[in-house]
């Protein structure tokens, strides 16, 4: 993409962002338009989303953004996120503070004070058994804030050691709140037993539209299986009375030979070819 630069964009203030209505547009019809292919729509839609949820607007306000390739946004947003969490030097000298002050004493502050936005920014700064410690004590819907806040790639070691009941907590509020776009950017860092405790805590509609917006499609497979068949199946079923299966077939791609070919006899497709396109 050319004409869009750092220099251009002023980094949005440190407020808590409005409550999430990523859930309350399907995603597009994935007909190809202008050659664009099913996949390739979805995943603008899906890039739209994140960065909406990153900068803190609707995703119908990034409209005028609908005709960029989705491997052009994905760049944009690397480039916001860069300026958001590692613009300023203060974030560094925060996370280094946190070594020094008692861990319940810097989840009181966490909580009080910084607030989830700013404690988002500061957490890829923190090491890792210390961040888990101070999340330990703090409550779960703030944890839930944060996770909201996060840039996953960022953190990826505290995702990591977080325990599978606290993820499952986390999960269940995102759930609660339809935060799909930030649950969808975790399922690539998550260990495979914290992955079985978000599933139990997702149901049908939730995994669908997580689905969607996963920001590593290569995990999609993967995560389905840690699920089983029963939870594939539940994908579909839902697909259908939501009439999202086209949308659903244009994931296919990302899905093993198994788990396609399930997908392709349950929705009844007459070509099989359809998935992939």
């Amino acid at each position: 993409m050319r004409g869009v630069g750092i220099s251009d964009m002023t980094a949005p203030p440190v407020t808590d962002p409005p409550a999430s209505d990523s859930d309350t547009t399907a995603p597009p019809d994935p007909t190809p338009v202008a050659g664009r292919s099913p996949s390739e729509r979805l995943e603008v839609d899906a890039e739209l989303q994140r960065l909406g949820r990153l900068l803190g607007l609707a995703p119908g306000e990034l409209g005028y953004l609908a005709d960029i390739s989705s491997a052009d946004l994905r760049a944009l947003r690397a480039q916001i996120t860069q300026v958001l969490f590692d613009g300023n030097g203060a974030l560094a000298r925060l996370g280094a503070a946190t070594r020094l002050l008692p861990a319940a004493l810097t989840a009181s502050l966490t909580e009080r004070i910084f607030g989830p936005v700013l404690a988002a920014r500061v957490a890829g700064t923190v090491e890792p058994g210390r961040a888990v410690e101070i999340a330990a004590r703090l409550p779960v819907d703030f944890l839930a804030d944060v996770a909201s806040e996060l840039d996953p790639r960022r953190v990826a070691a505290i995702l990591a050691a977080i325990p599978a009941p606290t993820v499952a907590a986390v999960t269940r509020v995102l759930v609660q709140r339809r935060e799909w776009v930030a649950m969808g950017s975790f399922y690539g860092f998550l260990p495979d037993a914290s992955i079985q405790a978000a599933m139990a805590e997702t149901d049908a509609h939730a995994l669908l539209q997580i689905a969607f917006v996963l920001e590593d499609k290569s995990r999609l497979s993967h995560v389905l299986e840690i699920g089983g068949s029963v939870r594939l199946g539940e994908l579909v079923a839902c697909a259908e009375a939501e009439g999202l299966t086209e949308q659903l077939a244009a994931l296919a791609a990302h899905l093993t030979p198994e788990q396609a070919a399930a997908v392709t006899r349950t929705l009844s497709l007459e070509r099989p070819a359809r998935l992939g396109s």
